[in-house]
């Protein structure tokens, strides 16, 4: 890994965790141990690296998400394990890091919101059918309608006129557990959810 991938993931991190607006190129270059006019070396201006930073950011969403697809799992051992993997990580997010994108960064926001949503598209309507295939959804699912779904669900809960899902709702283990059983009951057969059932009983959703 060079060294400037190395500084941006760090960056990201800060990013995700503490929001944009917060982090000052002091704090970026104390957290890189290195002096603030290095940094203006390596980096044009803040705005630079925020922009490097989102771009680590979509491409690691590229390569989770090729792992997703690609992965030779059942529809439903996979969506536990993605899970899984999103109490890691994704509930570390802070709403914060959104909003700050949004209104000092309007450009890359909306280019991140864009390539969100089509990566997302593709990989939900993938998902749809594979399960219908695979027995484990129901016949009867639309995959274009439930991947058009499954991303306005997901951009309303970073809308700022939402106001019924709190800061503290997005980062609860419950609140998305909740809405994650809500979402794959919905779309399993029968046989769908007795393998869900069994596959929960295990999964990292059910810690405290």
């Amino acid at each position: 890994m060079n060294e400037n991938k190395k500084h941006i993931e760090k960056i990201l991190s800060k990013f995700l965790e503490f929001g944009i607006k917060s982090i000052s190129m002091d704090d970026i270059a104390a957290e890189l141990g290195i002096s603030k006019k290095k940094l203006y070396q390596l980096y044009k201006d803040k705005t630079d690296i925020v922009t490097q930073s989102i771009e680590a950011l979509k491409g690691y969403m590229q390569s989770t998400t090729k792992e997703f697809n690609d992965s030779t799992l059942n529809v439903i051992e996979k969506e536990i394990e993605h899970q899984d993997r999103y109490i890691e990580t994704y509930l570390k997010i802070k709403p914060t890091f959104i909003y700050d994108l949004k209104k000092f960064y309007p450009d890359l926001f909306l280019s991140f919101g864009l390539f969100k949503r089509e990566l997302l598209f593709e990989s939900t309507h993938k998902f749809i059918e594979d399960g219908i295939e695979q027995g484990l959804f129901r016949e009867d699912i639309d995959p274009v309608y439930i991947a058009k779904h499954t991303i306005t669900v997901t951009a309303a809960y970073f809308h700022p006129d939402i106001n019924e899902i709190s800061d503290q709702d997005l980062a609860s283990r419950h609140f998305y557990k909740q809405y994650f059983l809500y979402h794959l009951n919905g779309l399993c057969s029968e046989k769908g959810r007795q393998v869900l059932n069994k596959l929960m009983q295990k999964s990292k959703l059910n810690d405290n």
